[in-house]
């Protein structure tokens, strides 16, 4: 353990860097108290801020009564919205990003209800008995539901000011901007968006018995979702962001097909886990749907594979062939990520061509959502190799990059200075900067900033230092890129430092959630919902450096261990797809040896030390594939 720096000589040294018991400690916090900083509708006090400087007043507390926008929706009373996050370095609320980002950090809570427990963020609702992440997306939630018009019709797309506010602001001239702040016009994504966003918290307060707050927000999802099917109105910008309103952000979303997918799973799990009478009818539109199952690369506007990853982690009456076809399709996703990884000369995960050979508008966020699919992948397969590419990856938005930058504030010796923040820059001018914050990163998709440079290398399309006020393109901070920092961050600090044996020895230990039976019917007292037993497909055992001998069955093994043994992991050994995942070769062991690799001319195999190399020394096309030597027979 210490400081240490790497040096070469005629070439120079590294930064110091640390070898410590743990990696990023204290970033799961700093991560998520960017959304107690962003809160809108009530006094951001400086206990509950890591720094202090940047409490405030309320900003548009008169969102409780916000008008629509001309044009549409001339009968409507006011919408009530407040209560939310401002979406990013402005201060909007847009229904659709919203909605990634809670369900985002709500996973987390629903995969590893340990995360961020009650206290553990310093919240003004810490105390009350129920998870701090749950506190907080409740309370950054509470607008959605308020998108909703008296009318009946489809939820508004977002509501912002008409005008973009000045970067420099004080609150009271912020808040004098109520007079023209408008609910814009809307669009089935958004509708479906409510649906998702309210069915997820309803399911959670359930099953912590908050039957009556539950019931408010299962009434809106149910609402939300009602007005929404059967329609088809995609994201139009001459509706949701009329010419003379240009204070906010487009976020377009012209496909429907995944939103209702994504609403539908997340309908189906919440009437399941209450009994409402709806569940077969949700359940049929989210089987019938072609994106059943699916796992592609999501984003706000891509959700297909949010609603596939809440059907692997929340319980469920899906059949197991269906399940089967889940972790698959998990685990194909993940190896593309790792593929993609092992592509490219600097551990960024984007598949570049997939991404047309352009970095895209919040690159970052792509890169950190494909992390939470390598930890997918781990949970499925047990395989710790997806763990290392999750550290990979962090290294990369850690600096191991193209701009030799850490993309997190806070964090390295040359690391992001300023985002482009309102509230942040005013405070700090850039002469400082909260910490845990995940800029956008290069982009090269669409630049209309004065900052973002064009006509570079993609990886480099990233703004420079004391630009924030005019680097949006790359700069910019949001809910939906903070969020998946957030979940990977605690993910890397309870799951992955610990079955890497940090912790210096000392890992906390975690609690144990005891499973319980689900219920048909709604009762007053809502069944558990995450438990930590799993269904039988997943494995139950992690593996460890040792395989087992099943004593001559067919079954996944694993290369570096020379076929003699299987794998750990039931999933792996369950079929020789699976198998081919999880990176191993279906056979019957343990593997006779009948050769070895050679690189040298002459001799025999007599003095080789098979356990040496297993990865060359057990199979001849390994031999003279991969490993480039010469099969000799013994």
């Amino acid at each position: 353990l210490g400081a240490y720096r790497l040096v070469a000589n005629g070439i120079g040294s590294s930064f110091e860097f640390n070898i410590a018991p743990s990696l990023y400690p204290d970033l799961p916090h700093e991560a998520m108290n960017y959304f107690y900083f962003h809160r809108m509708g009530e006094d951001i006090l400086a206990e509950h801020l890591i720094d202090g400087r940047y409490a405030r007043t309320a900003l548009h507390p008169g969102d409780s009564s916000v008008p629509p926008y001309n044009g549409w929706c001339e009968s409507c009373a006011n919408f009530d919205l407040k209560g939310s996050w401002a979406d990013a370095g402005d201060f909007g609320i847009y229904t659709v990003n919203h909605a990634i980002s809670a369900w985002t950090l709500l996973n987390l809570n629903e995969m590893f209800p340990e995360a961020f427990q009650d206290g553990s963020l310093n919240i003004p609702e810490s105390g009350n008995g129920f998870a701090d992440v749950l506190d907080e997306v409740d309370y950054g939630s509470r607008f959605v539901r308020g998108m909703l018009p008296s009318d009946g019709g489809l939820a508004s797309h977002k509501a912002h000011n008409h005008a973009w506010s000045a970067f420099s602001i004080t609150i009271e001239g912020e808040n004098a901007a109520q007079n023209s702040r408008s609910a814009m016009g809307p669009s089935t994504p958004a509708t479906y968006a409510v649906a998702r966003v309210n069915a997820q918290l309803a399911r959670i307060w359930y099953a912590q018995g908050q039957d009556s707050h539950a019931d408010v927000l299962w009434s809106a999802a149910v609402d939300a979702w009602t007005r929404a099917y059967g329609t088809n109105q995609a994201y139009s910008a001459s509706v949701a962001s009329p010419g003379p309103a240009l204070g906010g952000g487009d976020y377009p979303d012209g496909q429907i097909g995944d939103d209702l997918y994504a609403a539908a799973c997340e309908m189906y799990l919440t009437a399941l886990a209450i009994g409402d009478s709806g569940v077969q009818t949700y359940k049929n539109i989210m089987r019938s749907s072609s994106f059943f199952t699916k796992i592609v690369q999501w984003d706000w506007a891509t959700v297909t594979g949010a609603g596939t990853l809440s059907l692997f982690a929340v319980e469920n009456d899906l059949s197991s062939e269906d399940k089967l076809s889940i972790e698959t399709n998990i685990v194909s996703f993940a190896n593309s990520v790792k593929n993609s990884i092992d592509s490219e000369g600097y551990p960024s995960n984007l598949d570049f061509q997939e991404f047309g050979g352009k970095y895209p508008w919040g690159s970052n966020s792509f890169i950190m959502n494909r992390a939470i699919a390598l930890a997918y992948a781990y949970e499925v397969t047990g395989d710790v190799m997806y763990q290392d590419y999750i550290l990979r990856t962090l290294d990369y938005v850690m600096g191991v990059n193209a701009m030799h930058i850490s993309y997190v504030t806070g964090y390295g010796d040359k690391s992001e200075t300023d985002t482009h923040d309102r509230w942040a820059w005013t405070v700090g001018q850039g002469s400082f900067w909260p910490r845990g914050w995940l800029s956008g990163g290069p982009n090269n998709e669409l630049i209309n900033d004065y900052a973002t440079p064009p006509g570079v290398t993609a990886a480099k399309s990233y703004a420079g230092p004391g630009t924030a006020p005019h680097a949006w393109g790359s700069k910019e901070n949001t809910v939906n890129w903070n969020a998946p920092l957030a979940w990977v961050a605690w993910y890397v600090e309870n799951k992955i430092v610990p079955n890497f044996e940090g912790c210096d020895g000392n890992c906390a230990s975690k609690p144990t959630l005891k499973p319980t039976t689900k219920s048909t019917t709604k009762q007053s007292t809502k069944p558990t919902l995450n438990p930590t037993t799993k269904p039988t497909f997943k494995p139950t055992t992690k593996p460890t450096s040792k395989p087992v001998s099943t004593g001559g069955s067919p079954c996944c093994a694993d290369r570096n261990a020379g076929y003699q043994a299987c794998m750990r992991s039931d999933w792996c050994n369950m079929s020789s797809t699976n198998c081919g995942n999880c990176n191993g070769y279906y056979i019957t062991v343990p593997l006779e040896i009948t050769g070895c690799c050679k690189w040298w001319s002459g001799g025999d195999c007599s003095n080789v030390v098979h356990s040496s190399n297993p990865g060359c020394h057990y199979r001849k096309s390994d031999c003279e594939g991969s490993c480039g030597g010469t099969w000799s027979p013994l």
